[in-house]
């Protein structure tokens, strides 16, 4: 299981290194075109992850086939998931910034829903031998299919407002990275550490619960899926009233509130599930998780001046997902078996909350979120 979820964090790896070129792409060249060459490539790898040969007919060929296949994606996804973070919030009318963009979180919650829901109906359908078969490709298949979809409905994307503003104050060409190297890196640090919970939520809550309670619980595959399920379902209703809240009082409550959510409620939860394995247990990380998902990608925005802001808050994004969200399903699989504890995914949890807080409490103000459009658009020209 170890081995398996390397090559999940593989992608991960990649981001970073995804983020530089097209952050460059989406600081010179638009938001909107670099958005539609993302998710064009990922279904591309998608696809062809579905139609990968296997170790008997090429050998070691074909697990070297499915990392690229899946550096491919992370390499995507270092430029697609924070860049349309930025467009919406770029795009969104100041009353409602933070609702709009916290619909980027959303979208890639209703994406693993789907996930979830069809690893459930063919675990189900088909026996084991034909899910190994055959009945993963499918999975792959359709959800690059899924992929070239969403790119037909970007098709007639267009730039955003401030975007257009930016390029038409800045009078020299500058190179995005050695831009932000110089003048951004305090801001890109705090970025990344304020991101610990959201990267420790997505990808130890959202993304491995189903396998921590199967493999460490006890937990029937079907039960777990159910309640993974059930965790997303409840964040896609929970996540837009937090937006909303945020546009009214700042982020920096929403944001605090989470966190030391987390803090006080993460370990009591996690001992409980040991010993009742039902949804509701998850409900208090539920509302928390959504309160962070809710207001991080807004927080980001606002931060971030115009100039350098796709490759800055690209990069900072992906170093966090890559080194706290990518390897934390390996590292709280590790961490579970070397100290024989199941409570380490709610240490991890803790600790990753305790990081977040600590920077919102020291570098949001007050008032922070409660910014007009023009105030935004300020952010852009004032630093070119």
């Amino acid at each position: 299981m170890l081995t398996a979820l390397l090559v999940f964090a593989a992608g991960f790896v990649i981001r970073p290194l995804g983020s530089i070129f097209l952050g460059h792409m989406g600081d010179r060249i638009g938001r909107a075109k670099t958005l539609k060459v993302t998710i064009f490539l990922m279904s591309i790898s998608s696809i062809l992850t579905g139609l990968l040969p296997t170790y008997t007919h090429i050998g070691i060929a074909a697990p070297v086939f499915l990392i690229i296949c899946r550096l491919i994606q992370g390499f995507c996804i270092g430029g697609e998931f924070a860049g349309s973070m930025i467009y919406l919030s770029e795009s969104s009318h100041d009353k409602y910034r933070g609702l709009v963009s916290s619909m980027t979180n959303n979208g890639s919650n209703i994406g693993v829903l789907i996930a979830v829901i069809a690893c459930s109906v063919m675990s189900n359908v088909l026996d084991h031998d034909s899910l190994i078969s055959y009945g993963w490709r499918v999975l792959f298949i359709s959800g690059g299919g899924l992929g070239i979809l969403g790119l037909w409905l970007r098709r007639d994307l267009a730039e955003s407002e401030t975007f257009v503003k930016l390029q038409q104050n800045i009078k020299e060409k500058y190179f995005p990275l050695s831009y932000i190297i110089s003048h951004q890196r305090e801001r890109m640090l705090k970025i990344i550490l304020l991101l610990f919970i959201s990267a420790c939520g997505s990808y130890t809550l959202m993304g491995f619960i189903s396998t921590y309670l199967n493999q460490f619980l006890g937990v029937s595959f079907h039960q777990a899926y159910q309640m993974q399920m059930l965790f997303i379902i409840l964040s896609l209703l929970i996540l837009p009233v937090f937006a909303y809240l945020s546009d009214r009082i700042g982020r920096r409550s929403v944001l605090l509130f989470s966190t030391i959510g987390y803090i006080l409620f993460t370990v009591p939860t996690f001992w409980y599930l040991q010993y009742v394995q039902a949804w509701w247990v998850l409900l208090p990380l539920v509302i928390f998780y959504s309160a962070e998902q809710a207001v991080t990608p807004v927080i980001m925005v606002e931060m971030f001046p115009g100039k350098g802001r796709y490759t800055g808050i690209s990069i900072a994004y992906n170093i966090c997902m890559a080194l706290v969200g990518g390897f934390s399903p390996a590292v709280n699989t590790w961490t579970i078996q070397y100290f024989n504890n199941n409570l380490m995914i709610a240490y991890y949890v803790l600790g990753c909350a305790t990081i977040s807080s600590i920077i919102a409490l020291k570098y949001l103000p007050n008032e922070y979120g409660l910014q007009s459009n023009l105030m935004l658009a300020e952010n852009c020209t004032a630093n070119t």
